[in-house]
């Protein structure tokens, strides 16, 4: 009686996903980020008096809330995108500083034209800003996708997200600062004897700390979401691999410099029409509200539409197939 051989073929067994890919990896990175974001404050400069990770501490508070949306793009790239990991890096790094070389310019340039008016050119700034930086940033856009074979709308939302990702983390930067600076001036002013209460404040953590959490809440529906509409928009466009300046373009471009310059100047919009009741500036934090939700409804739809002329059934990454042993 003769038997068959056992089999030697080795069993197919599926290598465990990068770190990166995991189920709630992007959880783990931002809250694993902002721990070691308080820990540098707290430990290394409050308890241990150690100024160098100052810096270091500026830095993540600028780019934790950038770098986990850009965590996000990257798990939901698919091949088809036309766009890699390192397009969205290229575009984060090299995009980011074109785009604020570029927009800083720009933005002074519309200063000095307000200046020449006799305009408050602050005002005319903030109202103007989305006009000078999303041009900024999609003339970015255009220089790093420039070589890209294949221009899909889909793509289009990775890289103008990454250009605008840059952008922001570099922004905030300045910001954070400021904050720094004026708790620096606030802490000289600050008279002997002073509360508790009003030392704390008064330190420049506390200011640069108000001004790192106000940008991390903010960023994911700022100059990502607009710069990435934006780039569908001009890929969407591109007909043989090339560029091109149509009506749809020109649309999406007033849209999202409206957008834009709504953010910016909703307090001048509420001082404009209300001159003689300053009191109701306060109703520019509710405004903000009202345009996160917006700025969100237009994204999802403007997303899924593109998604479903991609074919693709969902923005998340699918989970792993779990086999029994």
């Amino acid at each position: 009686m003769s038997h068959a051989a056992p089999s030697t073929t080795p069993e197919t067994i599926e290598p465990p996903a990068p770190i990166w890919r995991r189920r709630h990896a992007t959880t783990w990175f931002f809250f694993g980020g902002l721990g070691l974001w308080a820990f540098l404050l707290l430990v290394p400069h409050v308890l241990l008096g150690n100024p160098a990770v100052i810096p270091a501490w500026i830095l993540l508070g600028s780019g934790l809330a950038a770098a986990t949306l850009l965590l996000v793009m990257v798990r939901r790239l698919q091949p088809g995108d036309g766009v890699t990991i390192p397009v969205l890096l290229w575009a984060v790094l090299v995009g980011g500083f074109v785009a604020i070389s570029l927009g800083s310019t720009f933005d002074s340039l519309i200063g000095v034209a307000a200046t020449d008016l006799r305009d408050n050119p602050r005002d005319v700034g903030l109202f103007f800003a989305g006009v000078a930086e999303e041009l900024a940033k999609i003339i970015a856009v255009v220089i790093i996708a420039w070589r890209l074979p294949r221009k899909t709308a889909r793509g289009g939302l990775f890289v103008g997200g990454a250009v605008g990702i840059g952008f922001a983390v570099l922004e905030n930067l300045w910001y954070i600062g400021q904050g720094w600076a004026q708790g620096v001036e606030d802490t000289q002013k600050l008279a002997a004897g002073a509360t508790p209460i009003e030392t704390i404040i008064a330190h420049p953590s506390f200011e640069a700390a108000r001004a790192a959490v106000g940008r991390t809440i903010f960023d994911p529906v700022g100059h990502p979401l607009w710069t990435a509409l934006l780039a569908a928009a001009v890929f969407a466009a591109a007909r043989n691999g090339r560029f091109r300046v149509t009506l749809g373009v020109v649309l999406a471009y007033l849209g999202v410099a409206i957008m834009h310059g709504l953010w910016d100047g909703n307090a001048v919009v509420w001082g404009l029409l209300f001159p003689d009741n300053p009191a109701l500036g306060i109703l520019s934090l509710p405004t903000l509200v009202v345009l996160v939700v917006v700025f969100a409804l237009v994204w999802r739809a403007w997303a899924r539409r593109i998604n479903r002329e991609a074919g693709v059934v969902s923005l998340h990454v699918p989970r792993r197939r779990r086999t029994k042993a």
